[in-house]
């Protein structure tokens, strides 16, 4: 019968890769859904969303490290560059919105 130890520390560095791994994934995500987000507002709208674009960048950046900053920057600028069909717009605007408030919390104002 073989028997494979393997060290307590090991196990830990699994869980913290794949937790730092849903972090950037999640931020790759909420990125996304701003560019595809910008795509479905119009006018003045599209200047209080990149507004609010531009300060969760640096939140990230300031909260989270610039490299990350930068998974959100990337994602949002390939989700500017999808045509958004209009009939999906309202669940992507809402998806976006839950996105913010998470990111954000419910107590604090947004950026």
């Amino acid at each position: 019968m073989l028997v494979v130890l393997w060290p307590m520390s090991a196990l830990s560095d699994v869980s913290r890769a794949d937790s730092e791994a849903q972090i950037d994934d999640g931020l790759k995500e909420f990125g996304y859904l701003a560019g595809l987000g910008r795509g479905c507002v119009t006018g003045e709208q599209v200047g209080r969303l990149e507004r609010e674009v531009v300060d969760l960048h640096a939140n990230i950046g300031r909260l989270l490290g610039t490299d990350r900053a930068f998974l959100f920057g990337a994602a949002f600028g390939y989700g500017t560059s999808v045509l958004t069909p209009t009939e999906e717009c309202a669940a992507i605007l809402s998806r976006y919105e839950a996105q913010v408030e998470s990111f954000c919390g419910s107590s604090r104002s947004r950026p």
